[in-house]
């Protein structure tokens, strides 16, 4: 995905991508019982009276290799098919979609106890924004705020380049990546047509201009038709 003229990004080949995002919320055990006030006669439960807090889930990213492809197009293509018919009316881009995963776009891959389980792809603009082009994660793995989760890394990973400003666009057609992208901060900025929305959150502890600007994103309009990309359900 590179944006044309001064939003032009380092060096890759134009591919529009939107990036889409959703999530439930994080499943949690536990909950405890009412007081009665009465010592109990009934009998004990054994192996611990009350569920424990879940273990965390373990998390390990790593950079994108060629052999990981297959995997990357085969869950993007199942996640987000239904989505790009709806938003475009035209199949999803295999050809065009390796292409950019080919072209040196940053891509990290999301690994649950050694195991790939989803990825993520974006590219920095000079002028300091990071434009999110893809995450996501398998549906196996969902309802465990492994999304949020991955989020959050990016977001750290955004602010070690001195990024100040995430950007992400969204369709409008989907109403759970909506919620999610603003469950995480994300605000807003305009929108393109014909469905897509931008979002925009600043990257805390990195200086940057007073808000982020309206317009000033990298926009899909600019570039090559469509590769709409994104987050199931977490």
């Amino acid at each position: 995905m590179r944006a044309k003229g001064k939003g032009r990004t380092r060096g890759r080949p134009a591919v529009r991508v939107s990036a889409e995002f959703a999530s439930g919320p994080a499943q949690r055990a536990g909950g405890a019982g009412a007081r009665t006030g009465r010592r109990k006669t009934g009998k004990r439960r054994t192996h611990g009276a009350r569920p424990g807090k879940p273990a965390e889930v373990l998390l390990t990213f790593r950079a994108r290799e060629p052999g990981d492809d297959a995997f990357i197009l085969q869950l993007t293509e199942a996640e987000l098919d239904d989505v790009h018919q709806q938003s475009f009316g035209v199949p999803f881009p295999r050809e065009q979609f390796l292409a950019y995963l080919r072209s040196g776009a940053p891509t990290v891959v999301v690994e649950r106890d050694g195991k790939p389980i989803g990825y993520y792809s974006y590219l920095i603009a000079p002028d300091g924004k990071m434009h999110v082009s893809a995450m996501v994660i398998d549906p196996a793995h969902q309802s465990e705020g492994i999304g949020t989760r991955v989020m959050q890394h990016m977001e750290d990973e955004a602010r070690a380049h001195g990024v100040h400003t995430m950007e992400v666009f969204v369709q409008a057609n989907n109403e759970k990546s909506l919620a999610f992208t603003r469950k995480l901060g994300f605000v807003e900025r305009f929108r393109v047509a014909p469905h897509s929305i931008c979002f925009q959150k600043p990257v805390a502890g990195v200086a940057g201009p007073e808000g982020p600007a309206p317009g000033t994103g990298v926009q899909p309009a600019q570039q090559v038709p469509g590769i709409p990309l994104g987050v199931p359900p977490m």
